[in-house]
């Protein structure tokens, strides 16, 4: 069987498929919450997307009234510049009137540096100080990236460039040239400085259960990784970074999440 599958290209790639699939396929604990873009598209001069927040990925829940001021509108980015997107509809629901061309643009979301405290009664919106009975507290900040292409195009000259976010996934190539089953390479940044050896998980809409994911791999000393998606449709790509916060009077921790959004297709 060994011999067979060296001699047969076609035989070996499923082989390496099915054996990532069974590998990968584990159950994970997945935060209460995560936070991610979802692009719906450029139509008649006006681009669109939704700040996924919650756990149902990759569909939108209208966010709780107590943390709206947690977000940041959406940004497009482009060539030009980075501009605000503006709020329609559902309150997670944002779009920009404008002419754009042939290219490959980013639109991002920001959730700002809030404290997080945990104790008797649950959870709440408060550091140590304002909290001193409180178990345990965090500075959670998390950031979401989605690529979008205009016209079939398939560019890397801006989605390949850091953002500026203190926890970025880089890609090194444009989604739209990946195929399932081949290397999707991306970076991971940590303040702007390769993040070495960290854990990325990935998973894609339909995937078997919530509490599952398809892809889990670890960057290596520039931070560098490479994705293998196994099935066509929509990825989430997510890493996350906790350190000790510098201030034990206000918090245990700070968290950083971030999140990379693309559509693979056949």
């Amino acid at each position: 069987m060994l011999t067979k599958l060296r001699t047969t290209g076609l035989t070996a790639s499923l082989f390496l498929i099915v054996c990532l699939f069974f590998i990968f396929s584990v159950p994970v604990p997945i935060s209460a919450h995560e936070l991610w873009v979802q692009q719906t598209g450029y139509k008649n001069g006006v681009i669109s997307a939704n700040i996924g927040y919650g756990h149902e990925f990759p569909n939108p829940e209208s966010i709780p009234a107590d943390r709206l001021h947690i977000f940041s509108p959406l940004a497009l980015v482009t060539q030009t510049g980075t501009l605000n997107m503006d709020q329609t509809g559902e309150n997670y629901a944002f779009e920009r009137k404008i002419a754009l061309k042939k290219g490959s643009y980013m639109v991002l979301a920001f959730y700002k540096p809030t404290f997080w405290s945990n104790g008797d009664g649950g959870w709440e919106q408060t550091d140590r100080i304002q909290r001193p009975g409180a178990s345990y507290v965090e500075e959670a900040v998390m950031y979401g990236k989605t690529i979008v292409n205009v016209d079939g195009a398939t560019d890397t000259s801006l989605i390949s460039k850091p953002t500026g976010m203190d926890l970025d996934i880089v890609p090194l190539a444009n989604p739209a040239t990946i195929r399932p089953g081949k290397v999707f390479p991306m970076q991971v940044l940590l303040n702007g400085k390769p993040a070495h050896f960290a854990q990325v998980e990935a998973t894609f809409d339909h995937f078997a259960a919530k509490d599952y994911i398809a892809f889990s791999g670890t960057t290596d000393a520039y931070g560098h990784i490479d994705f293998i998606p196994l099935k066509a449709g929509y990825w989430i790509v997510r890493v996350k970074d906790t350190s000790e916060y510098p201030d034990k009077k206000k918090a245990d921790e700070r968290v950083l999440a971030s999140s990379l959004t693309f559509t693979i297709t056949d």
